[in-house]
């Protein structure tokens, strides 16, 4: 029974977590969600974050929290993105004209005019909270009026040594994306 308990309070801890401000003047419509459809720069117009540095960060980062390998070259790559279903985004990550990634994902419109990912890649590195962790990264976009990808992402992640030395953090980012 407190096993059961442990694992309820650990569960309803990571899913309230990571939730997005309010915020909102930009809003994508079920008629313009076909405005995503471009190819973007992999890297942001403002400065980016620790652990949301690129477009490829949000559509396909690495899953291991300390694997700070490049899975691709930040300035080379560029992002494809196109609709493919009402639900389902088509993602093409190209570099020098040839394609690294494809993959579908989905996707969900929302009332508040974002594109929500329907992926909230949970990550678990080591034994969490005896040495190790979890995180996991929400992410929404939009287009701005420019026609520029406009991503806000939430990366919640909690790490530990022997349940003693704890801590958990939700970083905020929002990102804009040239469309080329």
């Amino acid at each position: 029974m407190r096993k059961l308990i442990f694992y309820l309070i650990i569960l309803l801890v990571t899913l309230s977590c990571a939730g997005f401000k309010k915020i909102g003047t930009i809003k994508l419509c079920k008629n313009s969600v076909e405005n995503i459809k471009g190819t973007y720069k992999n890297t942001p117009l403002s400065k980016s974050g620790f652990y949301i540095r690129t477009l490829t960060d949000v559509f396909d980062r690495n899953t291991n929290m300390f694997n700070w390998k490049k899975k691709y070259n930040r300035e080379d790559a560029t992002v494809k993105l196109e609709m493919i279903k009402k639900n389902l985004l088509h993602v093409e990550i190209l570099e020098s004209d040839s394609i690294l990634c494809s993959k579908n994902l989905r996707v969900k419109l929302k009332n508040d005019g974002f594109l929500y990912l329907k992926e909230k890649r949970f990550m678990i590195d080591g034994i969490p909270l005896v040495f190790g962790g979890w995180s996991f990264q929400k992410s929404r976009f939009t287009v701005d009026s420019d026609n520029n990808l406009k991503i806000q992402s939430n990366y919640f992640y909690c790490n530990g040594v022997l349940i003693l030395i704890s801590d958990w953090k939700t970083l905020h980012y929002d990102l804009t994306f040239e469309k080329q």
